[in-house]
């Protein structure tokens, strides 16, 4: 009985020790995939770690940090949330579940995100420098400021105009038209696509979030190359329509007040609840 036993607690043992190999094998080949910059692997071995141990917050952290790259923010975002289940005081893990948000338009869950990622490490500049643009974007400029300058004097380097702009009480120079969703489709197949048809986005900074924003007309995220130019911003997109790989241009005019529609054909990111507290 007691060699039955013996064997029992060995072969025990000798399966969590199995199993946590196998998990450490898995998750350096996600890392090492990550580095050399292919994502889709990473995901594949991050997963393959979590299916072996599921409480392994790092795993859950860098999948979730694969899918960001991959432009996959909603499924990132249940990702982080978990990580944050498991591990709670994890100041990244906050943060860039805050970034994710500001992404998918989660403004208030951005701004929650990131005020829970300070609370933790108090000297975090990046952590104030985005909570301060997505005060910009609310239009809360005396907060959007004060943040601005905290992030400064912690060493992050906050382009000038924003600082500028701070100082003047006018706040000239911060975002007066920001875009924060897209509600309506175009009807013209021309529009945005052509020089004589750009999408009015108002400000650089709107171009990028409407990219974020956009998605493909399977519903996947575009990826892009920002090409800015004296007089429109162009923008090439590469997507998949039917199964076949598509490139496209993108104008933009800076100059136009935002009045930015989704491209004929194409969809914006399905809207999920904001979400506070995992």
């Amino acid at each position: 009985m007691l060699k039955h036993l013996t064997f029992m607690i060995f072969l025990s043992w000798a399966l969590v020790s199995y199993s946590q190999q196998l998990k450490e094998q898995n998750y350096q080949q996600g890392l090492d995939f990550a580095k050399e910059g292919k994502y889709e692997e990473a995901i594949v071995s991050f997963s393959k770690a979590i299916e072996v141990q599921p409480l392994d917050a790092y795993a859950w952290y860098n999948r979730a940090m694969a899918k960001n790259m991959m432009g996959e923010y909603e499924s990132a975002i249940d990702d982080f949330t978990t990580c944050i289940g498991l591990s709670r005081s994890y100041e990244k893990v906050w943060y860039n579940r805050g970034l994710t948000k500001l992404y998918v338009g989660q403004y208030d869950g951005a701004i929650f995100d990131l005020n829970q990622a300070l609370q933790i490490q108090r000297n975090y500049p990046e952590a104030n420098y985005y909570r301060a643009y997505l005060y910009e974007l609310r239009g809360l400029y005396d907060f959007a400021c004060t943040d601005y300058q905290n992030a400064a004097s912690k060493g992050y380097r906050v382009p000038a105009e924003k600082l500028q702009a701070c100082r003047d009480t006018n706040y000239n120079g911060l975002l007066k038209n920001p875009l924060l969703k897209l509600f309506k489709t175009s009807k013209q197949k021309s529009y945005g696509t052509t020089e004589k048809r750009p999408i009015a986005i108002g400000c650089y900074e709107n171009v990028e979030r409407y990219l974020r924003l956009l998605r493909s007309p399977e519903g996947k995220f575009v990826p892009f190359e920002i090409k800015p130019l004296p007089e429109l911003t162009v923008v090439k997109i590469t997507y998949s329509s039917k199964g076949k790989a598509q490139e496209k241009n993108l104008y933009f005019d800076l100059n136009k007040p935002c009045d930015a529609l989704i491209i004929k054909g194409f969809k914006t990111f399905k809207e999920i609840p904001e979400s506070g507290p995992p």
